[in-house]
């Protein structure tokens, strides 16, 4: 068993849903994708296991003789499947990690995949798709293994007050008795939140053209194509300040189904005396800063808590229990007050598989760029896709 360290606030999150659609053209049949889905299943470790929950708070991912993930033939509107679907929790404790779904249209399929994020990360999602269009094209797989972090793989250690500052609530938990959750609470933290809440999901793809013209005006004012968009997102609705970004630590090369993503923070409220550009070099500025003095930092914070800790911080945030501890700790991690995430944007980059297909979210394939917003059902009404 492989135990669960810097994933853990993935395990009782009741919106950690990653999700991609692919539309596939070519002479094959719906049982040939799902045949394809299911090879791809049994060569990732991450895959071919389920999420154990020992009684002392600790979790493991432990291997299975069979995948628990599910690939499913469906008729109708994939985005309506998601909002179907994210209401209904993943059967961790069974090896559930993904859920597939090949929608038979007119000369094509659009597969459909909801992975919840201890399957991996979002280029863990794209290297499993690539995967499905080896099988289809007759590559022979190998064998995926789960790359976990502990705590000696983490390359970056906490300064002496930041450890002095984790002990102290684990001390604090640990003299009020804190105890540790299960999975009742896991289901019941997901049906509570997803019974007042619907997402929605809004998207574009961009040209050749477009991206191209998009990427040479980056350049031209000396930012990334990722602070680019972040600010263009900023500048759509000015009441969101905080953006969290994940940040890739995956070494180059490894495409395995793992979870290998940290992630920051950087607040910046769009200034409408400045410039688009003079916004934009700002964001990008914050951006740089946070990634190199804080790139490891998230992962080094959250795994030096208690698991019970981390549990109960999520459940506490969305009013599953009510403990003052719990409160003042996820205005701490940001779950909750000045600092909580507004929204993330997530840049895939250019993805370094074929181009076979487009792929939902922030990502570049063969020189057309796609941005989508997924978000809830009663903000996504105020958020356009910019086209700055």
């Amino acid at each position: 068993m492989r135990k669960i360290l810097t994933e853990r606030p993935n395990l009782f999150e009741p919106d950690d849903y990653i999700t991609f659609c692919v539309r596939i053209r070519g002479k094959l049949s719906a049982e040939d994708l799902v045949s394809a889905v299911k090879a791809a299943y049994e060569m990732n470790e991450s895959t071919m296991s389920r999420i154990v929950l020992q009684s002392d708070g600790n979790a493991f991912y432990e291997m299975l003789p069979e995948s628990g993930c599910k690939v499913e033939i469906m008729q109708g509107d994939w985005q309506e499947m998601v909002r179907a679907n994210e209401k209904i929790p993943f059967d961790l404790k069974n090896g559930e990690l993904i859920r597939s779904f090949v929608i038979p249209r007119k000369d094509e399929f659009m597969l459909l995949i909801m992975a919840h994020h201890l399957a991996g990360d979002g280029k863990a999602l794209v290297y499993f798709i690539e995967s499905v269009m080896n099988t289809l094209s007759g590559v022979k797989l190998e064998f995926k293994p789960l790359s976990v972090l502990t705590r000696e793989t983490l390359s970056e250690r906490l300064p002496f007050f930041v450890k002095k500052y984790i002990a102290y609530w684990n001390h604090k938990w640990q003299a009020m008795g804190g105890g540790v959750f299960t999975w009742e609470d896991y289901y019941r933290l997901h049906n509570s939140y997803w019974k007042n809440n619907s997402s929605n999901i809004r998207y574009r793809t961009f040209s050749v053209d477009e991206t191209a013209y998009i990427m040479e005006r980056a350049k031209a004012i000396g930012v990334s194509v990722n602070s680019y968009l972040v600010t263009a997102f900023l500048q759509e609705n000015s009441k969101n300040r905080v953006v969290g970004i994940p940040v890739s630590i995956r070494e180059k090369g490894d495409k395995s189904m793992t979870n290998l993503t940290s992630g920051i923070s950087i607040s910046h409220r769009f200034v409408e005396k400045k410039t688009f550009e003079e916004n934009a070099r700002c964001v990008h500025k914050k951006i740089r800063k946070a990634v190199k003095q804080n790139k490891m930092f998230v992962l080094q914070f959250m795994a030096g808590f208690l698991p019970s800790i981390i549990d109960g911080v999520l459940l506490s945030t969305h009013n599953c229990v009510q403990n003052p501890l719990l409160k003042k700790l996820a205005m701490v991690m940001g779950y909750a007050g000045k600092q909580k995430r507004d929204f993330g944007v997530t840049n895939l980059t250019v993805l370094d598989i074929p181009e076979v297909y487009g792929i939902i979210g922030v990502a570049t394939i063969g020189g057309k760029m796609t941005v989508a917003y997924h978000g809830m059902e009663n903000n996504i009404r105020e958020q356009d896709i910019p086209i700055s």
